[in-house]
């Protein structure tokens, strides 16, 4: 049987580790961030949409200097925008590139198809779906 001081220490070690450990994983599962200093524009096919495990859309596009994968929004806020993407569509992203978990990544801001334009940040890089209706 432990004593009130040993388990005071046991206590006291689980909590560290704990704290440490989820202190890891929020920053292993943190999003990137945009970056308005990285911003450029491409422009290609769209070769893959899948949705991650966080709900977020994202599009191989195929460019002329190779495949780039971009982040472009919840799944659930394209949906309530009626918006969808399709291998095949031609598509010009205005974005940031950044790396995320050590892969390169584009967080689109403006996604334009067939001369429609669709906001996805604004011009700061802010979402524009945070604050959107559920």
């Amino acid at each position: 049987m432990l004593r009130p001081a040993s388990c005071r220490l046991v206590s006291a070690v689980a909590l560290i580790v704990l704290t440490t450990f989820l202190a890891l994983n929020a920053q292993a599962t943190a999003a990137p961030k945009y970056e308005k200093s990285s911003e450029v524009k491409i422009k290609g096919v769209v070769d893959d949409v899948q949705t991650d495990a966080h709900g977020i859309v994202h599009i191989t596009l195929k460019t002329d200097k190779g495949a780039i994968d971009v982040a472009v929004a919840p799944e659930k806020f394209l949906k309530e925008m009626e918006i969808s993407f399709a291998k095949g569509d031609t598509l010009e992203i205005l974005g940031s590139q950044v790396t995320a978990d050590g892969a390169p990544l584009m967080l689109a801001r403006e996604v334009a198809r067939n001369g429609d334009s669709m906001l996805m940040r604004d011009d700061q890089g802010k979402p524009v779906w945070v604050g959107w209706p559920k």
